[in-house]
């Protein structure tokens, strides 16, 4: 669902610090055009994360699963609540647990990989919620704040 909304959490300073996207510049049209490359993809699967107050779906985030590789069946996750309303409400450890099960049971996948910044304390806890376990740090991989941090990779085996 692309919406003025989703176009704001994309150019959010606050909501990206976390992530490579913080430093493009997003257009309704780009987003468009991710999502829809998202869609006739073989090997990319973007999902919308929705919850239902009083009857109405409202969007509140994103989770991609993809690039996977079918030959070794594994696959990367990212992902975000952009609504900060809904944020450390369990929203997104819940979106991983249903991306999993797409994962296991629909394209037959045994492992899972999420890299997030070192620094990224919600994101970890998320992770670590879904017992997905620490395999490697990159150290002083990114740059944030004009100082050098690590990469944090983890896995998940399904």
């Amino acid at each position: 669902m692309v919406s003025a909304k989703y176009l704001q959490w994309m150019n959010s300073k606050n909501l990206m610090r976390y992530t490579e996207q913080r430093f493009e510049k997003h257009s309704i049209t780009k987003i468009i055009d991710f999502v829809k490359s998202k869609k006739q993809s073989k090997n990319d699967y973007l999902y919308g994360i929705f919850i239902i107050i009083n009857k109405q779906k409202i969007h509140v985030g994103n989770i991609k699963l993809g690039p996977i590789n079918f030959t070794h069946k594994y696959a990367v996750i990212s992902y975000f609540i952009g609504d900060i309303k809904f944020q450390k409400m369990g929203i997104g450890s819940m979106a991983i647990k249903m991306v999993l099960e797409i994962a296991k049971n629909k394209f037959k996948l045994k492992k899972i990989f999420a890299s997030i910044y070192s620094n990224n304390i919600g994101s970890k806890k998320v992770l670590i919620n879904n017992k997905f376990v620490l395999e490697g740090v990159f150290k002083k991989k990114f740059i944030y704040k004009n100082k050098r941090i690590s990469e944090l990779a983890y896995s998940k085996n399904i």
